[in-house]
């Protein structure tokens, strides 16, 4: 990318969602931005400017293309709720465990504390 000095400190950033429903937990109208060539999800908190980054440590090579968010039980808190994205179909060749490796899906929740059941 035009620009970039640094070996490997650029990402791509092809498609866009909006979380409208909190379905993820980090609020209402929240821009997220899948990572076609990175290990991540990128959430913008509108009223901070904060960036959250979301990642998936294993299987190495997460490449985002879809994401769509799920309510199954308003009432159930963190555990009712959550964010679904696949890996892009085009890129499995990239993940561990090479050629013949098959899309998934990755479920995103967030505790409200980390001891949160």
């Amino acid at each position: 990318m035009k620009g970039v000095t640094d070996p490997g400190s650029a990402d791509y950033h092809y498609y866009n969602w909006v979380d409208q429903f909190d379905t993820l937990g980090l609020g209402a109208n929240v821009p997220i931005a899948p990572g076609s060539g990175s290990d991540s999800l990128l959430a913008l908190l509108p009223e901070t400017g904060e960036w959250v980054v979301l990642r998936v440590p294993y299987p190495l090579g997460f490449f985002a293309r879809g994401l769509d968010g799920r309510i199954d039980d308003p009432d159930a808190g963190w555990k009712g709720r959550g964010l679904w994205a696949n890996y892009g179909s085009n890129l499995n060749w990239h993940i561990e465990g090479g050629k013949g490796r098959r899309s998934s899906i990755i479920h995103f929740q967030l505790r409200p504390d980390p001891l949160a059941e």
